[in-house]
């Protein structure tokens, strides 16, 4: 997400604006960077609170001005929205062809692999930046129902596009469906252990509470992504 377009020779204006650019990058301060740190390639949002301005740019934040983004005033900002795109699919790789959820039938919920993208638009009225989208989590979030007998559902319910409010809505909805879903889990256990349901062998067991521990997780996961589009909505002011 750098200036510099391989497709086209800018012309006199936009290499005015960049050099103007250049300058605005060279007083930028950072104040936070929000994004994935685990992976160099990642797209980072980086802002400064006091110039009341951002960046957006794939890379390392501490060798962001290197890329030469543009530097967006948050005043430019037109409006900034979460776009989730959840389908599911018979095999749990990253790059599985898409099904159409609603042809899936209920006693199948547990036997598919549910995917999640998160994506962050912000619309500009900067001259150059226009519309940037850029996808929140780097690998696509891949998870799948463990089938408790107790509670039966269709992956987290979450496609769709969010704002302002909206979006930490769909916060507080995963929070509380986690919050169902480690309930569930100790009823089940417990349900298991009077039945004696409960698998006799130690590595079944922890088999067993991995799985649970690592769906939870994935979820988890999600919502911090969402948090975050929350984060970057609210500091933009779009409500």
């Amino acid at each position: 997400m750098g200036l510099f377009s391989k497709d086209k020779t800018p012309s006199a204006e936009e290499l005015a604006a960049r050099k103007v650019n250049r300058e605005k990058l060279e007083c930028f301060n950072m104040t936070r960077s929000w994004g994935i740190k685990k992976y160099a390639t990642a797209t980072q949002f980086i802002y400064d609170e006091e110039m009341k301005a951002f960046v957006v740019v794939e890379g390392p934040d501490e060798s962001f001005k290197e890329r030469e983004p543009w530097v967006i005033d948050f005043d430019e900002v037109e409006d900034a929205w979460l776009e989730v795109d959840e389908w599911w699919s018979k095999e749990g790789k990253q790059f599985d062809k898409y099904h159409d959820y609603h042809r899936l039938l209920q006693e199948d919920y547990k036997n598919v692999f549910w995917h999640y993208d998160l994506y962050m638009n912000i619309k500009t009225k900067h001259e150059y930046a226009g519309t940037i989208r850029y996808k929140m989590n780097y690998r696509t979030n891949i998870l799948k129902v463990p089938g408790f007998s107790f509670f039966v559902h269709r992956g987290l319910e979450l496609s769709g596009e969010f704002r302002g409010r909206e979006i930490k809505e769909q916060s507080e909805k995963l929070e509380s469906f986690c919050d169902k879903i480690k309930g569930n889990v100790k009823n089940e256990k417990t349900f298991d252990i009077l039945t004696h349901r409960r698998p006799d062998s130690i590595a079944d067991r922890l088999k067993e509470d991995l799985t649970d521990e690592w769906y939870i997780s994935r979820i988890e996961n999600v919502d911090a992504h969402v948090k975050r589009a929350y984060r970057i909505s609210a500091l933009l002011g779009v409500k």
